[in-house]
Protein backbone atom coordinates (compact mmCIF):
# COMPACT_ATOMS: atom_id res chain seq x y z
CA UNK A 1 0.00 0.00 0.00
CA UNK A 2 1.36 3.37 -0.95
CA UNK A 3 1.87 5.73 1.76
CA UNK A 4 0.01 9.38 1.21
CA UNK A 5 3.22 10.96 0.81
CA UNK A 6 3.95 9.07 -2.12
CA UNK A 7 0.74 9.52 -3.77
CA UNK A 8 1.42 13.31 -3.33
CA UNK A 9 4.44 12.76 -4.70
CA UNK A 10 3.21 11.44 -7.90
CA UNK A 11 0.57 13.84 -8.37
CA UNK A 12 3.13 16.11 -8.00
CA UNK A 13 4.87 14.91 -11.19
CA UNK A 14 2.04 14.72 -13.14
CA UNK A 15 1.98 18.33 -12.37
CA UNK A 16 4.84 19.20 -13.68
CA UNK A 17 4.37 16.73 -16.85
CA UNK A 18 0.83 17.99 -17.60
CA UNK A 19 2.70 21.81 -17.37
CA UNK A 20 5.33 21.36 -19.72
CA UNK A 21 2.92 19.52 -22.57
CA UNK A 22 0.76 22.47 -22.08
CA UNK A 23 3.39 24.92 -22.64
CA UNK A 24 5.60 22.94 -25.14
CA UNK A 25 2.32 22.41 -27.50
CA UNK A 26 1.58 25.96 -26.98
CA UNK A 27 4.93 26.96 -28.54
CA UNK A 28 4.56 25.03 -31.17
CA UNK A 29 1.22 26.21 -31.98
CA UNK A 30 2.76 29.99 -31.52
CA UNK A 31 5.21 28.96 -34.28
CA UNK A 32 3.12 27.44 -36.80
CA UNK A 33 -0.58 28.77 -36.35
CA UNK A 34 -0.51 30.75 -40.08
CA UNK A 35 0.94 27.36 -41.74
CA UNK A 36 -1.22 25.94 -44.03
CA UNK A 37 0.79 22.38 -43.88
CA UNK A 38 3.25 20.75 -42.26
CA UNK A 39 6.52 19.25 -44.10
CA UNK A 40 8.84 16.66 -42.31
CA UNK A 41 10.65 19.20 -40.82
CA UNK A 42 8.29 20.63 -38.53
CA UNK A 43 6.44 17.29 -37.90
CA UNK A 44 9.86 16.59 -36.67
CA UNK A 45 9.89 19.58 -34.56
CA UNK A 46 6.12 18.68 -33.03
CA UNK A 47 7.66 15.35 -32.11
CA UNK A 48 10.79 17.18 -30.45
CA UNK A 49 8.44 19.27 -28.28
CA UNK A 50 6.26 16.42 -27.27
CA UNK A 51 9.62 14.57 -26.14
CA UNK A 52 11.35 17.38 -24.60
CA UNK A 53 8.11 17.92 -22.43
CA UNK A 54 8.07 14.47 -21.40
CA UNK A 55 11.64 14.88 -20.45
CA UNK A 56 11.61 18.17 -18.96
CA UNK A 57 8.64 17.36 -16.49
CA UNK A 58 10.43 14.60 -15.12
CA UNK A 59 13.70 15.88 -13.99
CA UNK A 60 11.81 19.33 -13.00
CA UNK A 61 9.62 16.91 -10.65
CA UNK A 62 12.74 15.26 -9.65
CA UNK A 63 14.38 18.65 -8.72
CA UNK A 64 11.41 19.82 -6.84
CA UNK A 65 9.73 17.02 -5.61
CA UNK A 66 12.78 14.16 -5.00
CA UNK A 67 15.60 16.43 -4.71
CA UNK A 68 13.86 19.44 -2.62
CA UNK A 69 11.54 17.55 -0.69
CA UNK A 70 8.78 19.44 -2.54
CA UNK A 71 8.62 22.39 0.08
CA UNK A 72 11.79 22.24 2.44
CA UNK A 73 14.45 24.07 0.50
CA UNK A 74 15.42 26.32 3.30
CA UNK A 75 18.44 27.63 1.11
CA UNK A 76 18.97 31.64 1.39
CA UNK A 77 17.47 33.43 -1.58
CA UNK A 78 19.85 34.21 -3.86
CA UNK A 79 21.99 30.92 -3.75
CA UNK A 80 18.47 29.09 -4.31
CA UNK A 81 18.33 31.37 -7.39
CA UNK A 82 21.34 31.11 -8.84
CA UNK A 83 21.23 27.14 -8.79
CA UNK A 84 17.80 26.84 -9.70
CA UNK A 85 18.53 29.42 -12.73
CA UNK A 86 22.18 26.97 -13.82
CA UNK A 87 19.71 24.12 -13.29
CA UNK A 88 17.40 25.06 -15.72
CA UNK A 89 19.36 26.01 -18.57
CA UNK A 90 21.79 22.79 -18.34
CA UNK A 91 18.25 20.47 -18.04
CA UNK A 92 16.78 22.84 -21.03
CA UNK A 93 19.52 21.90 -23.42
CA UNK A 94 20.44 18.45 -22.21
CA UNK A 95 17.09 17.40 -22.66
CA UNK A 96 16.63 19.11 -25.51
CA UNK A 97 19.86 17.62 -27.29
CA UNK A 98 19.17 14.04 -26.02
CA UNK A 99 15.85 14.29 -27.58
CA UNK A 100 17.46 15.58 -30.75
CA UNK A 101 19.36 12.51 -30.47
CA UNK A 102 16.63 10.15 -29.55
CA UNK A 103 14.45 11.24 -32.45
CA UNK A 104 17.75 9.83 -35.23
CA UNK A 105 17.43 6.85 -33.40
CA UNK A 106 13.91 6.13 -35.49
CA UNK A 107 15.83 7.47 -38.68
CA UNK A 108 19.33 5.97 -38.64
CA UNK A 109 18.86 2.86 -35.79
CA UNK A 110 21.45 4.73 -33.62
CA UNK A 111 21.90 7.25 -30.89
CA UNK A 112 25.38 8.79 -31.96
CA UNK A 113 25.87 9.06 -35.16
CA UNK A 114 28.08 11.62 -37.44
CA UNK A 115 24.60 12.12 -38.83
CA UNK A 116 22.91 12.58 -35.36
CA UNK A 117 25.60 14.78 -34.25
CA UNK A 118 25.78 17.14 -37.67
CA UNK A 119 21.46 17.79 -37.15
CA UNK A 120 22.49 18.47 -33.55
CA UNK A 121 24.71 21.08 -34.72
CA UNK A 122 22.34 22.97 -36.75
CA UNK A 123 19.38 22.31 -34.32
CA UNK A 124 21.34 24.35 -31.93
CA UNK A 125 22.61 27.67 -34.56
CA UNK A 126 18.68 28.06 -35.59
CA UNK A 127 17.24 30.80 -34.11
CA UNK A 128 13.95 29.41 -33.02
CA UNK A 129 16.09 26.31 -30.99
CA UNK A 130 17.61 29.91 -29.45
CA UNK A 131 14.16 31.47 -28.83
CA UNK A 132 12.48 28.06 -27.44
CA UNK A 133 15.36 28.03 -25.15
CA UNK A 134 15.28 31.33 -23.67
CA UNK A 135 10.90 30.50 -23.65
CA UNK A 136 11.51 26.74 -22.08
CA UNK A 137 13.86 28.64 -19.46
CA UNK A 138 11.50 31.28 -18.04
CA UNK A 139 8.32 28.64 -18.46
CA UNK A 140 10.55 26.75 -15.45
CA UNK A 141 10.43 29.65 -13.56
CA UNK A 142 6.33 30.14 -14.25
CA UNK A 143 5.60 26.79 -13.45
CA UNK A 144 7.19 26.51 -10.41
CA UNK A 145 5.74 29.81 -9.48
CA UNK A 146 2.36 28.09 -10.31
CA UNK A 147 3.09 25.51 -8.04
CA UNK A 148 3.83 27.45 -5.21
CA UNK A 149 0.80 29.41 -5.60
CA UNK A 150 -1.38 26.15 -5.79
CA UNK A 151 0.45 24.91 -2.33
CA UNK A 152 -0.02 28.14 -0.61
CA UNK A 153 -3.90 29.07 -1.80
CA UNK A 154 -5.16 26.30 -3.46
CA UNK A 155 -6.27 26.01 -6.84
CA UNK A 156 -9.53 27.68 -5.96
CA UNK A 157 -8.85 30.47 -4.74
CA UNK A 158 -5.93 31.57 -6.90
CA UNK A 159 -8.13 31.44 -10.22
CA UNK A 160 -10.96 33.37 -8.47
CA UNK A 161 -8.59 35.60 -7.30
CA UNK A 162 -7.20 36.07 -10.90
CA UNK A 163 -11.19 36.91 -12.30
CA UNK A 164 -11.88 38.96 -9.49
CA UNK A 165 -14.88 37.27 -7.79
CA UNK A 166 -14.58 38.07 -4.60
CA UNK A 167 -13.51 41.75 -4.81
CA UNK A 168 -17.65 42.21 -4.24
CA UNK A 169 -18.87 40.66 -1.46
CA UNK A 170 -19.93 36.95 -1.93
CA UNK A 171 -22.54 34.80 0.95
CA UNK A 172 -21.45 31.16 0.65
CA UNK A 173 -22.55 28.59 3.58
CA UNK A 174 -19.54 26.52 4.77
CA UNK A 175 -18.37 24.29 7.64
CA UNK A 176 -15.40 25.41 9.37
CA UNK A 177 -12.80 23.31 11.50
CA UNK A 178 -11.16 24.56 14.27
CA UNK A 179 -8.44 22.78 15.65
CA UNK A 180 -6.06 23.72 18.31
CA UNK A 181 -2.89 22.37 19.58
CA UNK A 182 -3.45 21.23 23.53
CA UNK A 183 -0.68 22.58 25.93
CA UNK A 184 0.63 25.10 23.40
CA UNK A 185 2.18 27.40 26.60
CA UNK A 186 3.93 24.50 28.21
CA UNK A 187 5.20 23.23 25.00
CA UNK A 188 6.31 26.92 23.87
CA UNK A 189 8.09 27.30 27.58
CA UNK A 190 9.87 23.57 27.86
CA UNK A 191 11.12 23.56 23.96
CA UNK A 192 12.25 26.74 23.82
CA UNK A 193 10.89 29.62 21.32
CA UNK A 194 13.49 27.80 18.35
CA UNK A 195 12.64 24.60 18.43
CA UNK A 196 8.89 25.08 19.23
CA UNK A 197 9.04 27.39 16.31
CA UNK A 198 10.29 24.41 14.48
CA UNK A 199 7.39 22.03 15.91
CA UNK A 200 4.58 23.92 14.91
CA UNK A 201 6.27 24.06 11.34
CA UNK A 202 6.25 20.09 11.64
CA UNK A 203 3.09 19.80 12.96
CA UNK A 204 1.26 22.61 10.15
CA UNK A 205 3.08 20.75 7.30
CA UNK A 206 1.49 17.27 8.16
CA UNK A 207 -1.94 19.12 8.95
CA UNK A 208 -1.90 21.15 5.83
CA UNK A 209 -1.23 17.70 3.95
CA UNK A 210 -4.39 16.03 5.84
CA UNK A 211 -6.37 19.17 4.69
CA UNK A 212 -5.62 18.84 1.23
CA UNK A 213 -5.92 15.14 0.63
CA UNK A 214 -9.60 15.64 2.24
CA UNK A 215 -10.42 18.93 -0.19
CA UNK A 216 -10.21 21.57 2.35
CA UNK A 217 -9.02 25.02 2.64
CA UNK A 218 -6.55 26.50 5.48
CA UNK A 219 -8.42 29.79 5.82
CA UNK A 220 -6.15 31.01 8.87
CA UNK A 221 -3.44 30.00 11.33
CA UNK A 222 -3.05 32.36 14.42
CA UNK A 223 -0.34 30.77 16.51
CA UNK A 224 -1.32 27.57 17.72
CA UNK A 225 -4.93 27.29 16.43
CA UNK A 226 -5.57 26.56 12.81
CA UNK A 227 -9.66 27.50 11.01
CA UNK A 228 -10.09 24.58 7.93
CA UNK A 229 -13.24 25.42 6.21
CA UNK A 230 -15.02 23.56 3.30
CA UNK A 231 -18.48 24.59 1.04
CA UNK A 232 -20.91 22.85 2.41
CA UNK A 233 -22.21 21.34 -1.03
CA UNK A 234 -18.62 19.56 -0.95
CA UNK A 235 -19.33 17.38 1.71
CA UNK A 236 -23.14 16.42 1.17
CA UNK A 237 -21.89 13.09 0.41
CA UNK A 238 -18.96 12.70 2.31
CA UNK A 239 -18.25 14.06 5.94
CA UNK A 240 -14.96 15.40 4.31
CA UNK A 241 -13.88 17.62 7.69
CA UNK A 242 -14.67 14.62 10.00
CA UNK A 243 -12.25 12.59 7.34
CA UNK A 244 -9.63 15.40 8.27
CA UNK A 245 -9.44 15.04 11.63
CA UNK A 246 -9.43 11.14 11.65
CA UNK A 247 -6.79 11.57 9.37
CA UNK A 248 -4.73 13.75 12.13
CA UNK A 249 -4.88 11.26 14.21
CA UNK A 250 -3.68 8.51 12.52
CA UNK A 251 -1.00 10.80 10.87
CA UNK A 252 0.38 11.77 13.93
CA UNK A 253 0.17 8.45 15.89
CA UNK A 254 1.86 7.08 13.11
CA UNK A 255 4.86 10.06 13.43
CA UNK A 256 5.03 9.71 17.17
CA UNK A 257 8.66 8.27 17.06
CA UNK A 258 9.82 10.83 14.84
CA UNK A 259 8.36 13.41 17.15
CA UNK A 260 9.66 11.84 20.19
CA UNK A 261 13.37 11.48 18.66
CA UNK A 262 13.58 15.13 17.21
CA UNK A 263 11.58 17.10 20.33
CA UNK A 264 10.60 14.51 22.65
CA UNK A 265 6.61 15.40 22.38
CA UNK A 266 4.56 14.80 20.67
CA UNK A 267 1.45 16.97 19.12
CA UNK A 268 -2.06 16.25 20.77
CA UNK A 269 -5.07 18.49 19.57
CA UNK A 270 -8.65 19.11 20.02
CA UNK A 271 -11.18 20.27 17.85
CA UNK A 272 -15.00 21.55 16.97
CA UNK A 273 -16.79 22.07 13.81
CA UNK A 274 -19.70 24.43 12.84
CA UNK A 275 -21.65 25.61 9.60
CA UNK A 276 -23.77 28.70 9.21
CA UNK A 277 -23.93 31.28 6.22
CA UNK A 278 -20.75 33.72 5.77
CA UNK A 279 -19.71 36.65 3.62
CA UNK A 280 -16.48 36.02 1.54
CA UNK A 281 -14.61 38.94 0.35
CA UNK A 282 -11.23 40.32 -0.61
CA UNK A 283 -10.17 42.70 2.55
CA UNK A 284 -7.39 45.20 2.24
CA UNK A 285 -5.64 47.10 -0.82
CA UNK A 286 -1.97 46.41 -0.79
CA UNK A 287 -1.40 42.72 0.81
CA UNK A 288 -4.72 42.05 0.67
CA UNK A 289 -6.23 38.76 1.70
CA UNK A 290 -9.78 36.54 1.93
CA UNK A 291 -11.80 36.73 4.37
CA UNK A 292 -14.86 35.33 6.14
CA UNK A 293 -17.70 37.60 8.18
CA UNK A 294 -20.15 35.38 9.67
CA UNK A 295 -21.09 33.93 13.23
CA UNK A 296 -20.46 30.72 12.18
CA UNK A 297 -16.43 31.46 13.08
CA UNK A 298 -17.19 32.73 16.28
CA UNK A 299 -19.65 29.84 17.36
CA UNK A 300 -17.06 27.51 15.85
CA UNK A 301 -14.26 28.46 18.43
CA UNK A 302 -16.62 28.99 21.34
CA UNK A 303 -17.56 25.23 20.93
CA UNK A 304 -13.73 24.49 20.31
CA UNK A 305 -12.79 26.40 24.06
CA UNK A 306 -15.49 24.01 25.38
CA UNK A 307 -13.50 21.30 24.99
CA UNK A 308 -11.18 20.95 27.71
CA UNK A 309 -13.74 21.46 30.32
CA UNK A 310 -15.66 19.10 28.73
CA UNK A 311 -12.73 16.85 28.04
CA UNK A 312 -13.66 16.43 24.98
CA UNK A 313 -11.35 15.76 21.66
CA UNK A 314 -14.04 17.02 19.24
CA UNK A 315 -16.99 18.27 19.48
CA UNK A 316 -20.14 19.53 16.68
CA UNK A 317 -22.77 21.38 17.13
CA UNK A 318 -25.79 19.55 16.45
CA UNK A 319 -27.05 21.57 12.86
CA UNK A 320 -23.51 20.42 11.00
CA UNK A 321 -24.06 17.35 12.47
CA UNK A 322 -27.19 16.52 11.22
CA UNK A 323 -26.30 18.22 7.96
CA UNK A 324 -23.08 15.43 7.36
CA UNK A 325 -23.60 11.65 6.18
CA UNK A 326 -21.85 8.33 7.66
CA UNK A 327 -21.20 10.34 10.75
CA UNK A 328 -22.56 6.85 13.07
CA UNK A 329 -19.15 5.75 12.50
CA UNK A 330 -17.99 8.76 15.02
CA UNK A 331 -20.29 7.58 18.09
CA UNK A 332 -21.97 11.08 18.55
CA UNK A 333 -22.85 11.47 22.12
CA UNK A 334 -24.79 14.78 23.03
CA UNK A 335 -23.71 17.32 25.20
CA UNK A 336 -27.14 18.81 25.73
CA UNK A 337 -27.40 22.79 25.23
CA UNK A 338 -24.40 24.98 25.78
CA UNK A 339 -23.78 28.42 27.13
CA UNK A 340 -21.11 29.90 24.57
CA UNK A 341 -19.56 33.20 25.56
CA UNK A 342 -20.86 36.03 23.65
CA UNK A 343 -23.89 34.19 22.57
CA UNK A 344 -27.44 35.24 23.35
CA UNK A 345 -28.52 31.55 22.85
CA UNK A 346 -27.63 28.05 24.03
CA UNK A 347 -26.23 25.74 21.10
CA UNK A 348 -26.85 21.88 21.28
CA UNK A 349 -23.35 19.67 20.31
CA UNK A 350 -22.27 16.56 20.15
CA UNK A 351 -18.65 14.89 20.62
CA UNK A 352 -17.62 12.38 18.47
CA UNK A 353 -14.91 9.42 19.15
CA UNK A 354 -12.25 9.12 16.30
CA UNK A 355 -10.55 5.71 16.33
CA UNK A 356 -6.91 4.76 15.18
CA UNK A 357 -6.83 3.17 11.58
CA UNK A 358 -3.05 1.67 12.17
CA UNK A 359 -3.68 0.33 8.06
CA UNK A 360 -3.57 4.10 6.58
CA UNK A 361 0.47 5.46 6.32
CA UNK A 362 0.96 8.48 5.59
CA UNK A 363 5.06 9.21 6.24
Amino acid sequence: MLSRQTKRKFKAMCFYIISWILCCVTFGLLCYYNESSFVESKIFFIQLLSQFAIFMGLSHGIYDVVILQDDKDHRPIIPAVIIRSLYFLWAVVINLGLCILVQHIYLEGELITEGSLAELREYIKEPTTIVFVIYAFFIGYLITFVRSVHKKFGTRIFINTLLGKYQDPVEEDRIFLFIDLRHSTTLAEELGHFTYSNFLRDYYHYLSNCCEENRGEIYQIAGDGVYLTWPLKKCKKKPRPLFCFQDLKNCFHGLEKKFMSTYGKIPQFKAAAHCGKVIRSEVGNFGSEMAYHGDALNTTARLESLCAPLDEDFIISEELLRLLPKTERFKPKSLGNLELRGRKKEISAFSLTFSLDKRQRFY
